[in-house]
């Protein structure tokens, strides 16, 4: 047993040296909150997100999508924090070879929001990865003056990184915390 437990930094050492720093890398979701009327509005961006890999999947013709899982949830003291509302966002992009016209498609909870045609990659670019003023969660069950958090967790399809974790990885995640003041 004793033997067995002086090699495992070793071999943490070997496997983490066999993975990729971009494998290891993640990006931050920048998230921003805002309550108006009877909406809290949050707004998405992921910079960096449109990489090369990204780039490439894109101009082969392949969908690309991200998904975003957004998470409001209520601080409790010496417990975990208490789920108050989900929702799901995906905005997805393809190419059309023939016309060279990027298709931008985001739906929210399962519903088509927008579609958009564009011509221009950084146009198509600022779709996918920038959300503005979404209202997704309602304030009328927010308690005045509680602490709340909106976690987000970003998928992205299809990966093109040659390594695979075998278990479900975020490609970005990110965290916000306000006070809810009506």
């Amino acid at each position: 047993m004793r033997q067995t437990l002086s090699k495992l930094p070793v071999v943490l050492a070997l496997v983490t040296a066999a993975v990729p720093a971009a494998v290891l890398a993640q990006d931050d979701v920048e998230i921003t909150t805002l309550t108006r009327e009877d909406h809290l509005l949050v707004s998405l961006e992921l910079p960096g997100a449109y990489s090369d890999d990204v780039r490439e999947a894109v101009a082969s013709g392949l969908e690309t999508t991200f998904s975003f899982d957004v998470e409001l949830r209520r601080a409790v003291a010496y417990w975990p924090d208490e789920t108050v509302d989900r929702a799901s966002i995906s905005a997805s992009v393809s190419l059309d070879g023939l016309t060279g016209r990027y298709r931008v498609v985001r739906t929210v909870n399962g519903a088509v929001e927008d579609v958009r045609v564009v011509e221009e990659e950084g146009a198509a670019r600022e779709l996918l990865t920038t959300m503005e003023r979404l209202p997704l969660f309602s304030t009328q069950d927010l308690e005045t003056n509680g602490d709340y958090d909106v976690r987000v967790r970003v998928d992205r399809r299809p990966r093109t990184s040659w390594f695979r974790w075998p278990w479900d990885r975020a490609a970005a995640l990110g965290r916000a915390s306000f006070t809810f003041l009506p």
